[in-house]
């Protein structure tokens, strides 16, 4: 009795903040607007789940959020972090009321929520709505990640399911599935669950992952290019970043990104202007807005490549480097294509690039492409082993150097749909994914069927040895059948316990009470019998 009055205590405390006063509503039943109060709290629960899955499985492009974040405000954080942050915060603040709310109902006791927990959803409830809106005008981009993932996580999710229902049928064969009013059946949420249920034995039927493949059938592990050299360990697209890709992460190639200078020698570097990664702000005060690829060699050469990198920490590894190496990124300087070229396939490596035009009134604006190309062939490389197309969105195009590696290759946006990877393998074209930096999101491309991918994450990506999980289709219908056949035992048996509870207890009620006696009508009845016998005698 004192172990079930704490735990009322407790959860009455956490929920409505009514740690002395629980008694005085315990019998009374839960007025209509805190009822819908629960229902918010339903709501704002599946839309916080909604708001925090997408985060979470956004991080394959965290630094992508940034990076368009600060060319928005100029400002350099690491605003992906806070914002998946926020969202976790919401869920887990809604989860436990209602978890709360949940154990307030199994007690059989009064719903009431404090007006702190009231603000407090409604805060939740607002910024989760508000993120998913951010992401829609902001990051568009990240929304394929949601539809991606139910590919990996859409079994774990079905059986989740199953197992979170199954659990429930207890509150609801009990009676708190039902509103007890007469009416249409909509009104009775018992009916809702079984709908539900019923969706989800059948729902493997639309479940479909690239990770549903024989085990004797399972593709070779993609091979990895660096997406500008090893850039979570290192500035990217610098000598320290190229080298720490081929000699420590033993990549199997190298993307990453050439531009022309205003005196027409191709560099390496990515961005349309000099501010994100260099010093241009300290050297040129007043040209630092100004594309990159006006100014010269010479004035590229006079800028720090590496400073930035120490600075910003991008991707929080800054404290993993000794003094030495901290000196070393300090020293860095932007590259030109040829000195790129010679480290790289210094170590018979691959080549993948990105060449941009530069912008309009540059003096090699029509003839970037030939200017790049007659470089490459200076350069050493075979005319034979020169492959170039036009990006997907043409904003650049892609040349592949295939000194070695004799692959026909094309190169896709990580948004690709599976089939259409299975597609080009059908006819003899190996598909390069850029760019995977999660090892679920690898894990999928590898089970799909893609050759390469380009990453970020090489280091990490090396030493996956195998996917996440794989499973045949054979099995995955006993794991289907095995959890659908106990959920329904299990559903079966809880109803039949509940209901035989239920009519028991009504059996109860209609009984008549035995009558009963103070102590005085116990006296006089006594006396009476006493008379009685007397008479008899």
């Amino acid at each position: 009795m004192g172990c079930g009055t704490c735990c009322s205590s407790c959860v009455t405390c956490c929920y409505g903040c009514r740690c002395k006063k629980h008694k005085m509503y315990q019998k009374e039943p839960t007025k209509f607007m805190e009822r819908l109060w629960f229902v918010l709290i339903l709501l704002t629960f599946l839309v916080t789940l909604t708001n925090m899955y997408l985060w979470l499985v956004a991080q394959n492009d965290a630094q992508h959020v940034d990076t368009h974040v600060w060319s928005l405000l100029g400002f350099w954080f690491w605003y992906y972090t806070v914002l998946m942050s926020l969202s976790c915060a919401a869920f887990a603040y809604t989860a436990f009321l209602l978890i709360f709310a949940l154990l307030h109902i199994s007690l059989g006791k009064q719903l009431r929520l404090h007006i702190a927990n009231k603000i407090g959803i409604l805060l939740s409830l607002s910024v989760s709505v508000g993120l998913i809106v951010l992401t829609t005008l902001v990051f568009p981009f990240l929304w394929h990640f949601f539809r991606q993932s139910l590919h990996f996580t859409g079994p774990f999710l079905h059986l989740f399911g199953i197992v979170t229902l199954t659990a429930l049928s207890w509150y609801v064969a009990g009676g708190l599935g039902t509103l007890k009013k007469r009416g249409l059946p909509v009104r009775d949420i018992g009916l809702w669950y079984f709908l539900l249920l019923a969706g989800l034995y059948i729902a493997p039927v639309f479940i479909n992952s690239p990770c549903f493949v024989d085990y004797d059938k399972l593709p070779e592990k993609p091979l990895i290019f660096a997406h500008r050299g090893a850039e979570e360990l290192a500035p990217e697209n610098t000598e320290i970043a190229f080298e720490i890709a081929l000699n420590e992460c033993n990549v199997h190639g190298i993307e990453t990104d050439i531009r022309i200078s205003y005196d027409g020698i191709p560099y390496v570097f990515h961005d349309n202007n000099l501010q994100r990664t260099t010093n241009v702000n300290d050297v040129f005060p007043l040209r630092h807005r100004e594309p990159s690829d006006n100014f010269t060699m010479e004035e590229l050469r006079e800028l720090n490549a590496g400073s930035w990198f120490l600075s910003k920490n991008p991707y929080a590894t800054v404290r993993e480097l000794s003094e030495d190496e901290k000196t070393s990124y300090r020293s860095q300087k932007i590259m030109t294509m040829k000195e790129m070229f010679s480290l790289v396939l210094r170590y018979n490596r691959t080549l993948l690039l990105d060449v941009r035009q530069p912008p309009a009134g540059h003096p090699f604006h029509h003839s970037w492409m030939n200017v790049t190309l007659a470089n490459i062939l200076e350069a050493g490389v075979h005319p034979d082993d020169l492959e170039y197309w036009q990006s997907q969105d043409d904003e650049y195009n892609v040349v592949f150097i295939k000194t070695y590696d004799q692959r026909e290759m094309v190169t896709l946006y990580n948004d690709v749909a599976f089939d259409d990877i299975k597609a080009y393998k059908e006819q003899n074209m190996t598909t390069n994914v850029w760019t995977v930096n999660t090892g679920w999101f690898f894990s999928l491309f590898w089970c799909a069927g893609s050759a390469s991918v380009t990453s970020s994450s090489c280091q990490r990506l090396q030493h996956i040895e195998q996917p996440y999980w794989q499973l045949s289709p054979a099995h995955y219908l006993i794991v289907w059948i095995l959890f659908d056949a106990v959920s329904f035992i299990w559903v079966l048996i809880i109803f039949v316990i509940q209901i035989s509870r239920k009519h028991k207890g009504k059996r109860y009620q209609n009984e008549e009470p035995p009558e009963r006696y103070n102590y005085r009508q116990f006296m006089a009845l006594e006396d009476m019998n006493h008379a009685q016998n007397g008479v008899v005698l």
